[in-house]
């Protein structure tokens, strides 16, 4: 049975929980708390999830773990056959992993009742019964470590908390109208864009008190597809799917170019220059002193892989309909550093590295 290192309200864990409910794979989780040492040595990180598969082998990140577990299977793969729709798929897996992470974090942390609520949980879930920290430090220290590095650290203050709040109604908003048309966002069956979008989605935004009410009240279809892939399964899934991009697909694609198309792009020239830190400007907002990430650097080169799969014809027709954002990011003849990462390509199984430094966004005062 594979064994998945957690929590029961983490982000990333929740993605691939959706998956092996999907495939059916069975898996038993444990906590990442008092495991760190132990999941440090075989994957370099501590992260969640960190997962053991059935011969042995240690491995994280969802994105290669996925794709890992489909490479092993022959029938109904959740990348769409269309390469245009299959690029798709990569590029909203990626929005949902390395952007939709900050509005999340802040919702999650910013608010009163989200942080009592997510504080507790991940004490419940990690912590209690094994921790020698008393209760109610533990749950001060929590929110003061995930606000202080999550929140703030990652650029989220006075000035763009607005930006923060409104990129995740954009999302949902998006999503209602894909929602009211078909079942999932490529069409009739889930595809990588679903799984990697139930990341913020269940756990973070459909869960947590503020953004959860928001999602009922004004994206109803959203939270029923929230619970429709929580409970859907590969053996009844149908096998229709979008040949091209629809009005409404080309629409959220547009927000995830300007978006996170932009922050990537950001985010390389940084770690060109050599700089630990950088002010983010997206549609108008600035998110100051954002940290550089590695890790962002080389999932731009795994989009540029999949953007250079395409044919000129149908890389030029898909930026002539989104029309404007950032899709030069993508271009091969536009160089960053390398990020040097997985050059062996041997991911989900590697020495793998945090999205940050050493997991979390340092917080000291001279970075706020």
């Amino acid at each position: 049975m594979v064994e998945i290192y957690g929590c029961n309200i983490s982000y990333y864990t929740g993605k691939l929980e959706t998956y092996f409910r999907y495939r059916a794979i069975p898996y038993v989780n444990h906590p990442t708390v008092g495991n760190q040492k132990r999941l440090r040595a075989h994957t370099g990180v501590s992260q969640m999830p960190v997962v053991r598969v059935v011969d042995g082998r240690w491995a994280t990140d969802t994105t290669p773990l996925i794709a890992w577990f489909e490479s092993q299977r022959l029938d109904g793969s959740i990348y769409p056959s269309q390469p245009v729709m299959r690029f798709l798929a990569h590029l909203i897996e990626d929005y949902a992993d390395e952007w939709l992470w900050r509005p999340a974090m802040h919702y999650r942390w910013s608010y009163h009742a989200d942080r009592c609520y997510a504080a507790e949980a991940i004490y419940q879930d990690q912590m209690a019964g094994t921790s020698r920290i008393p209760r109610w430090l533990g749950i001060r220290l929590l929110k003061a470590r995930q606000f202080l590095g999550f929140v703030r650290g990652d650029g989220v203050r006075r000035e763009s908390r607005a930006h923060a709040d409104s990129t995740y109604l954009a999302a949902i908003d998006h999503l209602q109208g894909l929602f009211e048309t078909r079942p999932f966002v490529l069409g009739e069956r889930p595809t990588l864009a679903d799984f990697g979008l139930m990341g913020p989605m269940l756990r973070h935004f459909g869960q947590d008190p503020t953004p959860a009410e928001i999602m009922r009240t004004r994206a109803p279809a959203v939270y029923e597809w929230v619970a429709r892939m929580w409970n859907e399964k590969a053996d009844r899934a149908s096998s229709g799917e979008l040949i091209s991009p629809d009005l409404l697909l080309l629409g959220f694609v547009r927000e995830i170019s300007e978006t996170h198309l932009s922050q990537l792009r950001q985010n390389a020239e940084a770690f060109s220059r050599g700089t630990a830190r950088y002010d983010l400007v997206i549609q108008g907002t600035r998110y100051a002193r954002v940290p550089t990430s590695r890790y962002r650097v080389w999932c731009l080169e795994m989009l540029r892989q999949e953007w250079n799969r395409l044919d000129q014809a149908s890389q030029r027709d898909l930026q002539n309909s989104v029309g404007g954002g950032e899709f030069d990011v993508l271009l091969k003849d536009i160089a960053y550093a390398a990020s040097e990462y997985d050059v062996e390509g041997l991911a989900p199984f590697n020495r793998a590295i945090h999205v940050f430094g050493s997991g979390v966004p340092p917080w000291f005062r001279r970075s706020l």
